[in-house]
């Protein structure tokens, strides 16, 4: 979700908190804030409000709010707990803010040695060896022996930079792909939670979505499938969602929900054993807060666990890279000047 909507729903959150009524929230908020991008949407918004339509809608007029998200502020217009929801809104948004926050810090550091190893292989292959080239050709006799290792030294680095550049292209072709084909979208995802480690921090990540949306809605006694329904809307990889779906299904059809979930195998256990437990008690709001508190207390965890881990294994991925260049450009280069 962008960074005007949570501004938005930050705004909105203080605006109603301090009792002042939609519009003149709203219009208020068109004030305040200063990017041109919240004005415009804020100004539609309050524009239709005006014209009697329901905030809610006018809110799924814009592409910018999700599914859950409009759901929600409906939910709390016919409650009277706008406040409230667009308080949790907001904590869930600045959260998965700094989440990405986190994710990005973990990768920038990757990704500088990444570049800096294609750019340093690119420059010894198209500048820095045809000059050496010419400069031996000059200095020597023994050319064609020059020119034979200068070659190999060009294979290699053309290897290199194949390998590199191949890695990045099928990168982007699943990206893309995954974009969009739906059917190559549900394949992709379902690799991803079969990946060892990537699968424990991608379902924490889900979980903790889902778990969330859940909570807000069973606490405003949604009916517990229309929730399933909406809360799925918020679920990235495609194979849980359409987990979600199934359990849907099994459900309307007269399955337990616990009994739904445990079938689902790919969802975790302690989620399933709280629904359980919520079945049992009819208590799901309750179920649902403690497991969005235990995915919310995993995900921090992992994502520091990760930055903590990030920087002695990127040190060694730059030792690599270096010793990598040394032995492929370096040595032989000194081994052509001993052969002069």
């Amino acid at each position: 979700m962008k960074a005007d909507v949570l501004l938005f729903t930050q705004t909105m959150h203080s605006l109603l908190s301090s009792f002042l009524p939609l519009q003149s929230a709203l219009a208020v908020c068109k004030e305040v804030l200063t990017g041109k991008a919240e004005k415009k949407f804020t100004a539609r918004i309050l524009k239709k409000v005006n014209e009697g339509k329901k905030f809610s809608n006018a809110l799924s007029d814009e592409k910018l709010f999700p599914p859950l998200y409009v759901s929600l502020v409906s939910i709390g217009e016919e409650s009277g707990t706008l406040p409230q929801v667009f308080g949790h809104l907001a904590a869930y948004l600045n959260g998965k803010r700094s989440m990405k926050r986190k994710i990005i810090q973990a990768l920038l550091y990757p990704a500088l040695v990444l570049a800096t190893a294609i750019a340093v292989v690119f420059i010894l292959t198209i500048f820095v060896l045809p000059r050496l080239e010419g400069i031996f050709e000059a200095f020597t006799n023994s050319s064609e022996n020059i020119e034979t290792q200068i070659s190999k030294l060009k294979s290699g680095s053309f290897v290199s930079m194949i390998i590199l550049f191949g890695f990045m292209a099928i990168l982007a072709v699943c990206l893309a792909t995954r974009r969009l084909n739906a059917k190559a979208a549900l394949a992709i995802d379902s690799i991803i939670l079969r990946i060892p480690l990537i699968k424990d921090f991608a379902m924490t990540m889900q979980m903790h979505d889902f778990s969330f949306a859940m909570k807000l809605l069973t606490q405003t006694h949604f009916p517990l499938l229309k929730s399933l329904a909406y809360a799925k809307n918020v679920l990235s990889n495609i194979r849980v969602q359409k987990a979600v779906e199934s359990v849907c299904k099994s459900i309307a059809c007269g399955k337990g929900v616990g009994k739904a979930f445990e079938d689902e195998k790919i969802f975790p256990e302690y989620l399933t054993a709280w629904i359980k437990i919520a079945e049992e008690n009819g208590e799901a709001a309750e179920a649902f807060s403690q497991i969005f508190n235990y995915y919310q207390n995993e995900s921090e965890s992992l994502l520091t666990s990760i930055t903590q881990a990030a920087e002695p294994v990127f040190i060694l991925i730059t030792g690599a890279v270096i010793i990598a260049v040394i032995a492929q450009f370096v040595i032989p280069v000194f081994n052509l000047l001993g052969a002069l």
